[in-house]
């Protein structure tokens, strides 16, 4: 039996794996979106669970009733909104943000079960029924988490039940008839669980199973991707005038992308402002101004057989002719008007931005965190691999976030190049190690042609050209099945202090067609996609090392034979800092990097304060270094944090930067101003997810010493530790 259920969810991870691959690749959307959230949240679950299968102890069976709770809480969330995104019910952001607090407050109380009783109330190990597992004694608020869930499906099947009633195509019955079949199965499985028949074992997770062949079924048998039902709503969506449908008794029951784009806020039940609005329009003949366009409104009847259905109104774009027929003056008012709007939108860009750094990079905080935690355990191999391969997507992902943000930075004009002298023999050589790490078992040899007379020691922003010579090379290694990629650095052109000097990749990869060659460096571009297939990447990559070499004062650029190979090249003028040459670059030695300094001292009499509102950073951050030994105290906003420090016993502060009632800067200020030497002297260290240009100096100058971003790494941490605690606390190796 228990290799029955150990089989289940190996079958429910596979099968998860299967749909996870199509759902990616269809069109981005909503329930798209939704939909690959609640897959992932799934394999998480199983994956949890299938460690707890196997878990031999106590603590074993409790760290993987924690792993599986970090997905476990959002499958229903995300089965809520996916569900109700097909069946087209708008549920408000603000509430949908509320619950996902509530779902990662479980989260919460899941991961520190261990040291309270707020969501089990006993936790025991048995070995009795099928196989030695937790007994978890429920406490008032799991019950009370419980009864939302089943008000959750209450409310999903409800929905689905009157969508089908609704529904007139076969196609969209099915659809509504398997989500309400999805829904009941998983409450189903739920109620058999909690009523203690199945001596332990987690009959949810079949009933999960069950709903995933459902899900498959629905999604391969009833097209929910349906190319034609996607085509038609792509043909109205597109529409360059907005277009809204209210039915006789004034309820609005379609709109566009276009009027929504318009209107901003357009839901069923609550336009009675817009449709005012848009009949005082059409009365008075006033046009409406949004994004540098000018829109006029017209109504039309629906009618037929003297039957009044309703009414359709056209947003209909004028910008062009509209202009024409204003005098200058008017269209003085217009353009002050279009560029107030376009600084307001820049504003909200770039807030935007700054936003989703610090929302995504606090959840990727505890993930990457809270798997370094475990890693430090032993486990069997299996297990460190799944948990060795959570760090290494974590990774990959905030990769991924760090391109955008540098993207975006560009695009704002905010990115800054940053000169200093370095040795270009060591940079090639770095990124010739990267380069064999990259080819790996691939039949490619990666051959470096550098000239003898290069000066070794250059002025400029190495950085950054590290940064565009990987991103190229990557790109090279990445589509050649065979032969070689060669870096090559000679000197172009030398005048007195400075040199130019000539970079170039040249690949005998697959090559890139001449009408493609023209896009290749926008944006969000990826050519040849049909023989590009499952080659991983945003691209991004080519668009920010075309900006960040033009930056730096060159033009890259391409010359490629389809079929044959391609070769990117660029110039740069860098200043000479000295006049040995970097000779023969084969002699060029490897520098070992230094092991960073982690958990190689101790702090056993420092006491530190930790300052963050969110509870799970706060436990992952004091996880992270109770190894140093230190005495952490913690304050969740900086008015607590103030009242601390003014006691003078921290020997170094953590401050987080948002925060409820007093944020990281505010308090920063405050501390420093109360006057004492202690509260002048005292090391404050940003720690936070902001990570966008600027707020390093913002830091700075509120009276802050350091800066370290999330996700938390060690190294970093380990740095600040031993540059900013008073020396005689250290102890261990200098």
């Amino acid at each position: 039996m228990h290799t029955l259920f150990i089989a289940i969810q190996y079958i429910g991870i596979l099968i998860l794996l299967v749909e996870a691959f199509y759902v990616i690749g269809q069109r981005p959307s909503k329930q798209q979106q939704y939909l690959t959230f609640l897959i992932f949240s799934l394999c998480v679950n199983f994956v949890g669970y299938l460690l707890e299968l196997q878990a031999g102890t106590k603590q074993e069976a409790l760290m993987a009733v924690k792993f599986q709770y970090l997905g476990k809480p959002y499958v229903v969330l995300f089965q809520l909104l996916f569900t109700m995104q097909i069946c087209k019910v708008k549920i408000h952001r603000n509430l949908v943000r509320a619950l996902a607090c509530m779902h990662t407050a479980i989260v919460f109380l899941v991961l520190t079960s261990g040291s309270h009783s707020l969501f089990y109330s006993s936790i025991e190990f048995t070995e009795e029924g099928f196989f030695p597992h937790l007994v978890l004694e429920r406490s008032l608020i799991y019950n009370l988490y419980s009864l939302v869930l089943v008000v959750y499906a209450v409310a999903m099947a409800a929905v689905c039940l009157a969508r089908y009633r609704e529904a007139k195509s076969p196609v969209e019955r099915n659809q509504y008839w398997y989500l309400m079949l999805i829904n009941l199965v998983a409450v189903l499985g739920f109620a058999i669980y909690l009523s203690g028949v199945t001596q332990g074992y987690e009959i949810t997770l079949v009933a999960y199973l069950i709903d995933v062949i459902l899900l498959y079924r629905m999604i391969f048998k009833s097209k929910i991707f349906d190319t034609l039902t996607l085509a038609k709503d792509l043909a109205v969506d597109d529409l360059a005038e907005g277009l809204v449908v209210v039915d006789s008794g004034e309820h609005v029951i379609y709109f566009n992308r276009k009027a929504e784009q318009i209107y901003g806020n357009i839901s069923t039940g609550q336009t009675e402002e817009i449709l005012e609005d848009m009949n005082e329009r059409i009365l008075s003949q006033k046009h409406i101004l949004k994004d540098r366009r000018v829109y006029t409104v017209t109504s039309h009847m629906l009618e037929e057989q003297h039957t009044y259905y309703g009414r359709m109104y056209l947003l209909k774009d004028i910008t062009e002719g509209y202009y024409h027929t204003q005098s200058m003056k008017e269209q003085a008012e217009i353009m002050k008007g279009l560029k107030e709007q376009a600084e307001a939108a820049n504003q909200a860009k770039s807030a935007f931005v700054s936003n989703m750094s610090h929302e995504i990079r606090t959840p990727m905080n505890a993930i990457i965190g809270l798997t370094e935690v475990l890693l430090r355990k032993e486990w069997q191999p299996e297990e460190q691999k799944f948990l060795l391969n959570i760090r290494s997507s974590g990774k990959a992902l905030l990769k991924l976030i760090n391109d955008l943000l540098d993207f975006s930075k560009i695009e704002a004009g905010k990115f800054e190049i940053s000169k200093d002298t370095y040795d270009i023999g060591q940079m090639l050589r770095d990124i010739q190690v990267i380069g064999d790490t990259r080819i790996g078992e691939k039949q490619v040899q990666l051959k470096m042609d550098v000239a003898e007379e290069i000066p070794r020691l250059l002025y400029g922003d190495a950085l950054r050209i590290r940064q565009v010579i990987i991103n190229i090379m990557n790109n090279a290694i990445k589509f050649t099945e065979k032969g070689s990629v060669t870096v090559k650095v000679a000197v172009k052109k030398r005048e007195k202090e400075k040199v130019q000097l000539y970079f170039s990749v040249i690949d005998t990869g697959q090559g890139i067609r001449q009408q493609d060659q023209e896009r290749l460096f926008d944006a969000f571009t990826q050519v040849d996609i049909k023989k590009n297939m499952g080659k991983e990447g945003t691209g991004l990559g080519l668009a920010i090392s075309r900006q960040l070499v033009e930056l730096m004062g060159g033009e890259l650029s391409l010359t490629s034979e389809y079929g044959k190979g391609s070769e990117f090249y660029f110039t740069l003028w860098e200043g000479v800092r000295s006049e040995e040459c970097v000779g023969d670059f084969s002699e060029v030695k490897e520098q070992p990097e230094e092991e960073a300094e982690v958990f190689t001292f101790t702090l056993p009499e420092a006491k530190v304060l930790l300052v963050d509102d969110n509870e799970v950073n706060q436990c992952v951050a004091e996880a992270l270094m109770e190894p140093f030994g230190m005495e952490i105290d913690v304050a969740s906003n900086g008015q607590e944090a103030v009242d601390l420090a003014v006691q003078g016993q921290y020997d170094l502060v953590f401050m987080d930067h948002f925060m409820p009632v007093m944020d990281g800067v505010e308090a920063t200020k405050k501390i420093r101003a109360l006057g004492s030497e202690y509260a002048k002297n005292l090391p404050i260290i940003a720690l936070t997810a902001d990570a966008v240009q600027g707020v390093r100096e913002e830091f700075f100058a509120a009276g802050m010493n350091d800066f370290v971003s999330k996700p938390i790494e060690m190294p970093e941490i380990a740095r600040v530790l031993r540059k900013w605690m008073p020396e005689h606390k250290i102890c261990g190796t200098p």
